[in-house]
């Protein structure tokens, strides 16, 4: 595609930007499955990533790009999460074509001002290596490093704050 090509391309999908669906953005079908989540989203990464154009001198492509790209995560992040796919589904049935939360969860103190608490520096070691598998959804590992901090700094607040959490969700 040449380069006036590509632009036309950017300036139609920046001015429709808010007409599509995450599902129309990545090109996907509704029962997509995470493979082909991951895949559409390489696909349009590839073409469409912001960094591939920082060198280019028009600030008006980099800028539509760059709101382009972060549709396409925002997509990618909503459908390849399964409870936050179900309420966009059920937003989609009612014509939102976005997943807009205006709460935000809080469930005290955030992990990072938990971790700096530890007097111990092994057992914040295993702290920062079970908050980071629950990020990743390993909550096997997650109890595992929260377990070796606690014998390493005895009951923590926030350790058991994050266990209790793994409990109630049933990880």
């Amino acid at each position: 595609m040449d380069p006036a090509q590509f632009k036309a391309r950017i300036d139609q999908i920046f001015a429709d930007l808010e007409r599509y669906s995450y599902y129309e953005l990545l090109n996907l079908q509704a029962g997509a499955g995470p493979d082909e989540i991951r895949a559409a989203f390489h696909r349009m990464a590839l073409s469409m990533h912001p960094d591939r154009y920082q060198a280019s001198e028009d600030q008006e492509l980099r800028t539509k790009l760059y709101a382009i790209y972060k549709r396409i995560t925002e997509g990618y992040k909503v459908l390849t999460d399964s409870p936050l796919r179900r309420e966009y589904d059920d937003g989609l049935a009612r014509g939102q074509l976005r997943l807009v939360r205006t709460e935000r969860k809080t469930t005290g103190p955030r992990p990072a001002a938990a971790a700096a608490s530890f007097e111990n520096p092994q057992a914040k070691k295993f702290f920062d290596l079970a908050v980071a598998a629950e990020r990743r959804g390993d909550f096997k590992t997650a109890r595992l490093n929260y377990k070796f901090a606690t014998d390493l700094c005895g009951e923590h607040p926030a350790i058991k704050e994050r266990i209790e959490k793994l409990d109630r969700e049933g990880k």
